[in-house]
């Protein structure tokens, strides 16, 4: 039985996947991705927009839905069902992939189908990736760290006061999924003093019309941090 690849797509962009991870996707037979169903019932998945303009063969794509809500049941309710699937096609014979936007073992809800795929005895690899923010910087020269300079990666913020204790203590910061605490992270951009860089991005990898970049605190005070949004704070 083949293993199954879990693969890292990168942040959106879909030339930033890689090499390995691409001509994974072209050997298998079945690629899961995770998708969110929309008020019309449609599914939409941003893993499977890449994997189309990657050319891969449509027949391949297998977007399952996935629960987005902070109650995890149902969204593991969602795993189990695809892992019931991905079982059955593997016993089949065929080779399976899952995908994973930006890297698969960096904050990637993957986990969880690679965790229940253990659980059946059956093996994995997983491919590398990108993650969001280092295609962010990237994408504006911005650097994350230097020298001995030590970055904190948080999804979570308890005040503004942590983020610009953190700073304050010569630490550069990602902040991942800043929608779930904005109001911490916009009280911070409204004291840091001025030396302190605040760089914010919307839909990384994205169309040009969707995607957004500012470092003026005025501007990004006025944004309403959607779900793929990060900033990137660090000493000017």
């Amino acid at each position: 039985m083949h293993p199954i690849s879990i693969i890292s797509l990168g942040p959106g962009d879909p030339e930033l996947i890689t090499l390995k991870g691409l001509r994974r996707l072209r050997q298998a037979d079945a690629i899961y991705c995770p998708a969110t169903v929309q008020p019309d019932g449609s599914l939409a998945s941003r893993a499977a927009d890449i994997l189309r303009a990657l050319d891969i063969d449509l027949a391949a794509i297998r977007p399952f839905p996935v629960a987005m809500r902070d109650d995890r049941a149902a969204a593991l309710a969602d795993y189990g069902a695809a892992v019931e699937r991905i079982a059955a096609e593997c016993a089949e014979g065929r080779r399976v992939a899952v995908t994973a936007e930006g890297d698969a073992g960096f904050y990637s809800s993957s986990g969880y189908v690679s965790a229940l795929l253990a659980e059946r005895g059956l093996s994995t690899e997983r491919i590398a990736g990108i993650p969001a923010f280092v295609a962010c910087a990237a994408s504006e020269g911005v650097v994350i760290a230097e020298q001995t300079e030590e970055t904190d990666v948080l999804t979570t913020l308890a005040s503004a006061d942590e983020l610009l204790g953190r700073v304050a203590a010569g630490r550069s910061v990602v902040l991942m999924k800043p929608s779930r605490y904005a109001p911490a992270v916009k009280e911070a951009l409204a004291q840091a003093p001025d030396g302190v860089a605040f760089h914010y991005f919307e839909h990384a990898g994205a169309d040009a019309e969707r995607a957004f970049y500012s470092c003026r605190r005025d501007a990004i005070l006025e944004r309403r941090f959607p779900y793929f949004s990060l900033l990137i704070v660090r000493r000017g």
